[in-house]
Order: C-alpha cells, then sequence, then structure tokens
C-alpha cells in the first residue's frame, strides 16, 4: 500500500469484497456543532460567601449552630460570647449617656454619643443590643452574636468554651443560591473558547443536568496542568450540588458551516501522514492523501484530498491494501 500513488487505482473482485466485509461510506458536506469535553467543579461565588470574625476577646460560652451543612436564617443566633472588653465598654457608653447633658451642645452631644456607639458597634454588638443597653441601663456580661445573612454553615472553626480574639474566622455562611462550574480546559483549545458559549453539564454522583453560557474565562494557564478555566454560574440549591462535587461538562464550540467530512474509521493514520482507500469504480480502488480538521464525534473534517460524493472504505482497508 505504501508503494501506491493517489492516482493509481487497484483492481478487488466482489467476492474478495465480500469475503472481507467491504464497506463505504460517503463522501458529504454537512453543518457540525462541535463539543468540548470538560473536567468541572462545584465552587461557590466568592460573594456569596460572608466570614464571621470574632470582633472582641473572650470565651465561647455557647454555641447555638454547631453542624456544617446547617441552615440559618438572617438573625439567628449564632454564639454568646463573655468578652470583658466589651463589658468595660458598655459601662463607658453607660456613663456616657449619664453625664452627655454636661458636654457643650445638642449637637456635640450627639457626636459624642456616636464616638461610644460606634465602639459598640465595631465590638460585634447589634442596633438592637444597643438600644436595649440604653433602656435597662445595664451592661450584659454575655453578649450573643447573630447571622448576617441566610444560608448555610459551610466552614465551622468555633467551638463551645473556645477562647477566641479579634481576627480569628469562626465560620463561614454561603448563600445557597450562588454556585459556580469551573471548568478546566486545555489550553491548546483557548482559541476555540469565548464567553457565552453553551455548557451542558452532568454528574454521575448526583443526579440532574444543568445548563448556562460562560461568563468568564480566566486568563491564566496553570503551568502544572496546562489548562486555564472557565467559568459557568449555576443556580441551584446545595441538596443537590455541594461545593467540591465533580461533574463533566460539554462545551459548544463554534459551529462549523458545510465542512466536508468522513467517518474516523476510514483514516489510515501514520506519524507521517493520512490517507483513505477510495471505491473509484465497482471494483476499483484508490489510496489518497488527506488533510483533516476538527473530529467531531465519529466524524473529521477533511480539508484537502477528497471531494463531496467520493466513497471512502470504512471496513477492510487494511486487508484491502495487502490483496493480490
Amino acid at each position: 500500500m505504501d508503494e501506491m500513488s493517489s492516482e493509481k487505482s487497484f483492481h478487488v473482485p466482489k467476492a474478495q469484497q465480500q469475503a472481507i466485509r467491504v464497506t463505504t461510506a460517503t463522501v458529504t458536506r454537512k453543518d457540525l456543532q462541535p463539543m468540548l469535553k470538560a473536567q468541572a467543579q462545584v465552587r461557590w461565588q466568592q460573594s456569596a460567601k460572608y466570614h464571621v470574625h470574632s470582633r472582641a476577646e473572650g470565651w465561647v460560652e455557647e454555641l447555638y449552630t454547631d453542624i456544617e451543612g446547617q441552615w440559618i436564617e438572617k438573625g439567628e443566633k449564632l454564639y454568646r460570647v463573655y468578652a470583658p472588653d466589651l463589658v468595660v465598654a458598655q459601662d463607658d457608653y453607660l456613663q456616657l449617656l449619664n453625664s452627655i447633658n454636661e458636654v457643650g451642645d445638642a449637637e456635640s452631644q450627639q457626636q459624642f454619643k456616636r464616638r461610644g456607639k460606634q465602639r459598640l458597634l465595631l465590638l460585634g454588638m447589634s442596633e438592637q443590643q444597643i438600644s436595649l443597653l440604653e433602656k435597662t441601663k445595664q451592661a450584659s456580661y454575655e453578649v450573643d452574636y447573630y447571622a448576617p445573612q441566610s444560608g448555610y454553615i459551610t466552614e465551622l472553626n468555633i467551638q463551645q468554651g473556645m477562647y477566641v480574639k479579634p481576627g480569628l474566622e469562626l465560620m463561614t455562611i454561603t448563600d445557597d443560591q450562588q454556585l459556580w462550574f469551573m471548568l478546566d480546559i486545555p489550553a491548546r483549545y483557548a482559541d476555540q473558547l469565548s464567553v457565552g458559549q453553551m455548557v451542558h453539564l452532568s454528574s454521575d454522583q448526583v443526579s440532574g443536568h444543568w445548563m448556562n453560557n460562560i461568563d468568564y474565562i480566566y486568563p491564566q494557564i496553570d503551568p502544572q496542568t496546562q489548562t486555564l478555566t472557565a467559568r459557568v454560574p449555576i443556580d441551584s440549591s446545595i441538596d443537590s450540588l455541594r461545593e467540591g462535587l465533580w461533574a463533566t461538562g460539554n462545551v459548544e464550540l463554534s459551529p462549523v458551516k458545510n465542512a466536508l467530512v468522513i467517518p474516523v474509521k476510514s483514516l489510515i493514520t501514520t506519524a507521517q501522514n493520512s490517507r483513505v482507500l477510495v471505491q473509484v469504480r465497482d471494483q476499483a480502488f484508490a489510496v489518497k492523501a488527506v488533510k483533516t480538521g476538527l473530529r467531531v464525534g465519529d466524524e473529521v473534517v477533511v480539508t484537502s484530498g477528497l471531494v463531496d460524493g467520493e466513497q471512502v472504505v470504512t471496513n477492510g482497508q487494511f486487508l484491502l491494501a495487502v490483496s493480490p
């Protein structure tokens, strides 16, 4: 077969073709929708996460939520802290209120009060707790802290009896409607990828199928994996999708119009080139060198070497090549 030119044909009797089960397919033109398969993983949108940090230094006397994955409502109690500095700050505020009439005019008094109140707010007290302090004139030795938003507890770094101090991250609350699928795309496909392309996603770990458009492609290429990341926003419940879940994504690449295609199985590929066997007459075949492009499913685009309507051998081509 290597000695045959693309112009020279050879004869194979019909009976021999039937014996080696030769089949052919017609070279055709069609529109193709290429799909790029990629690995994906669920990630929370960073804007959906609220990191709860300790505002005051003290001891956690009671923990109202102690399970990761637990749903909480905005304003629900999270934990109670005994913080000596917070007790002192409350006492200072009460003393300020008792002596405020001695401070200049009304505007100066309000400014003085705002400064004292701001100190309590920065230590984590709520407006309602400060109002109660003003009403009762009694400092609270233990202060409750409340959820700033509704969501799931996705990280929990606090325990009852624990000593906490400012800056320590105690927990993370995440809005369940803010999810991303992050797709890892081989860098060689970078020029075929664009914002707005539709992605179909599924996972063998949970039931369901999700669809949405790519809304951002990160410019960096991972130096280790040689992949770039595409982001697909998904609105879904945490009951079906959880952070870290692996999935498979199929990206709809730009469609190819009026492409000349043949079955992939008709190709005879070597390190040097690709060729096909063409049935030129009922019992005559010829070898043709071809150049190919995009593969879509079990078909491949032919960029040169064939014309519409030719018959390429899809089975038995290797046996035909050694036929006497």
